[in-house]
Parts: C-alpha cells; structure tokens; sequence
C-alpha cells in the first residue's frame, strides 16, 4: 500500500480541522492570541504544541511501521512518542530558521554593502579600518534582528492563526483565505502591525522586571536604613 503525498496530506489535514470545526477553532484562537501578545517568549512553547497536535494526526499512518519493524508498543504509546518527537523537532526547527534567517540577512546585506562601496573606490576587504568597523556593525545587527525577528514571525503566525480561527468558528472552509492571497495579506497586515506594538510593549516590561531584580525598591532601602544593626 502507497504512502499518500504531502499534497494529500495537507488536504486531509485541512478536511479533518473543519470537520473538527468550533472546538479547534478556539484552540488555534487561544494560541494566536498567546502568540499575538507575548510571542517573543511564547513561540517554542506553541511551536511545540502545534507541533504535539501534528503528531497526533500523523500517528495512525506511523502505527503499521512501528508494527512491521516488530516493537512492542501500543497505539497510545505510539502515539505518544510521535507527538512528543515532532514537538520537539518543530520547536526546534522554529529556533533553527530564525537563527538560518538572521545569518542569511547579514550576509546578503554586507555581501551587498561591501558590493556598492567597491564600485566607488572604497576597498573594504584590504582595509583593517572599514574591516573592523563592519565587523562591529554586523554585531550590533545581528543583535537587533535576533530580538526582533521572534516577534516578526510570532506575529506572522499570530495573524495567520487568528484567519483559520475565524474560519473555524464561523464554519467557512479553510481554503477562503490561501496564505499567498492578497486579500489574506491585507487581513493579516493590521494584526501583524498590532502584534509587533504590544510584544515590544511586553518586551519593555520584562525589562523592567530583569532591572528591579538588581535595583531594590528606594522605600524598601530607606526602611532598612531605619534598623540598627546590634
């Protein structure tokens, strides 16, 4: 017996959510808005869950290959593994790419950088000065896009998430809005720009709650100072 195709199984999956219907649709609800406000910190943790929930769909098709290569496990534990396998390996994939996307923007923004300054005479391969300042500057940028690119995609996903959502609850099939439409870019642009505002909103009290950790509150100080020591 053939194994299906991606395609077919992406077309299963699609007719097994909107069966499913209201119940996923407040699921995938709960984890965009997670990810729509506190994405920057959120995303492994609902990257392993979607990934969790993918394993349980694909578990019935890994069932027959665990039993032809003879080990004794049940359906539940088979189950188990496999969400716990592909949780893993989709959170991590999530790490993975962000990093791969970062390096990728430096070097094709240096690679280009250093293209147009040579075009104007200016060699910044042969010269320690401008080498060394390029190099400082790809620090502080990959700095920045580290901490702003787990908010881009958080938020992506957060917009995506919110349209299949929406879909869900309102029993409209899934394929209303295809992710390279432009109606559903136009839907996903607001909550995207939205998202990015409250995670740095969020990003800024962290921050503040890292720097009370070192800074004691100056009441707290100044009711110390009221003690003498014996």
């Amino acid at each position: 017996m053939s194994q299906p195709s991606l395609q077919e199984m992406t077309s299963n999956l699609a007719v097994k959510m909107e069966e499913m219907g209201a119940p996923l649709g407040m699921a995938i609800l709960g984890l965009s808005i997670l990810l729509f406000l506190q994405g920057h910190r959120r995303l492994p943790l609902v990257s392993f869950i979607i990934g969790a929930s993918i394993g349980y769909y694909l578990s019935p098709q890994v069932t027959p290959l665990v039993e032809e290569f003879g080990l004794s496990l049940t359906a539940t534990q088979v189950t188990g593994i496999v969400c716990f396998l592909v949780g893993m390996v989709l959170s991590a994939l999530v790490r993975l790419s962000t990093r791969m996307l970062t390096s990728a923007f430096i070097f094709v923004t240096f690679s280009t950088g250093i293209q147009t300054l040579s075009n104007y005479g200016f060699d910044i391969e042969r010269s320690n000065l401008w080498s060394g300042l390029a190099a400082l500057a790809a620090f502080f940028l990959t700095m920045g896009i580290n901490r702003l690119l787990p908010m881009i995609v958080s938020a992506i996903f957060a917009a995506y998430g919110c349209l299949l959502a929406t879909l869900l609850l309102t029993g409209n099939p899934l394929s209303t809005f295809e992710p390279v439409e432009v109606k559903t870019f136009a839907l996903m642009t607001p909550i995207f720009v939205f998202s990015l505002f409250l995670q740095r909103i969020d990003v800024a009290k962290q921050q503040e709650k890292e720097d009370a950790k070192y800074d004691p509150d100056p009441e707290y100080v100044e009711a110390q100072q009221h003690f003498i020591p014996l």
